[in-house]
């Protein structure tokens, strides 16, 4: 009876590498170019069945929640700039009313004003925009803002990270799966080779050695144990013992 002819090519297989490559930009990896080569050639499939393609085949980079972390690393730097705002409006604020507090006193030596006082109402001389409340509703302004950043960026990085784990998990499980229908093509081309040979007859000889020794250590226990029998075990020796001395005092 004729031997039925093994069919070395899997277009199908080949286009679903393709696939998967292309949706994870992975079609330079040397070892997908292989897969897909072979499969539409059905030329090197003996080479490719060494090895496991749930092992071998490349690890996609994972870009679920990419774009909400990139978000909240830009809203970091922006809010790192802001921390830094009103503390620095505040004391420009500071500066201009010292300022304008100083040719103030100087243009009217007689007349005397509280600091807090001009810097609220200016007198003319002091600009609206840098007078004490319009300073503080500002820097309210801008502490508020810093609040929101902050929420936003927590926000955006709890859900970059709901989305990564997902899209890491889809990810593995369709790589499996491809490479389970991979070995499963490739298994009717593997072939035993001297190395496995040589690797199975190696474990054997460990087991029989291990189990030769575990006999040895058993034979010689029980050898040990009839020569205890036949002499007298420490037990019997005691019962002897004591009867012999219920013995002596009943008489």
């Amino acid at each position: 009876m004729a031997s039925r002819k093994v069919k070395t090519q899997n277009p199908e297989l080949a286009r679903e590498v393709s696939l998967w490559s292309a949706s994870h930009r992975l079609e330079d990896d040397i070892y997908v170019r292989a897969l897909v080569d072979s499969f539409e050639s059905g030329v090197g499939v003996h080479q490719l069945s060494r090895y496991d393609a749930t092992e071998t085949l490349p690890h996609p980079e994972i870009q679920g929640g990419r774009r909400q972390f990139d978000l909240s690393e830009t809203l970091i730097s922006i809010r790192n700039i802001l921390v830094f705002v009103p503390v620095a409006f505040t004391w420009a604020g500071i500066s201009q009313a010292t300022e304008a507090y100083s040719r103030y006193t100087l243009a009217n030596p007689n007349t005397i004003i509280n600091f807090f006082d001009f810097w609220e109402n200016g007198y003319g001389v002091l600009s609206n925009f840098w007078t004490l409340s319009n300073i503080t509703r500002i820097g309210f302004v801008l502490l508020t803002l810093i609040i929101f950043t902050s929420a936003g960026i927590a926000i955006l990085q709890r859900q970059a990270s709901t989305l990564r784990t997902q899209s890491e998990k889809e990810i593995a499980k369709e790589r499996f799966n491809l490479g389970f229908q991979i070995n499963q093509f490739l298994f009717q081309f593997s072939s035993i080779t001297s190395t496995d040979i040589n690797q199975s007859a190696l474990s054997a000889v460990r087991d029989l050695r291990a189990t030769s020794n575990s006999i040895a250590k058993l034979s010689k226990s029980s050898e040990k144990n009839a020569i205890e029998l036949s002499k007298g075990s420490v037990v019997r020796k005691q019962l002897d013992a004591i009867k012999k001395l219920l013995e002596k005092n009943v008489k």
